[in-house]
């Protein structure tokens, strides 16, 4: 999992959300295109893909050792 936004890659888990009046989910970066980020919601892989900026998305806090 990144630990700034500098980390996020492909692959990396991140909170996103869908709306203003929405909570944050746990999504997975599928591609990046310069700044705009392709999401897939981690337990709903079959809705359609999200795009995102970098600032439009949160990290998940660090895992304890």
């Amino acid at each position: 999992m990144p630990r700034d936004r500098d980390e996020i890659g492909l692959g990396s888990i991140v909170l996103a959300h869908e709306g203003a009046d929405e909570g944050w989910w746990e999504a997975e970066v599928i591609g990046i295109n310069g700044t705009v980020h392709s999401l897939r919601w981690r337990d709903y892989p079959t809705q359609p893909t999200i795009l995102r900026r970098a600032d439009e998305l949160a990290l998940l806090p660090p895992a304890k050792a």
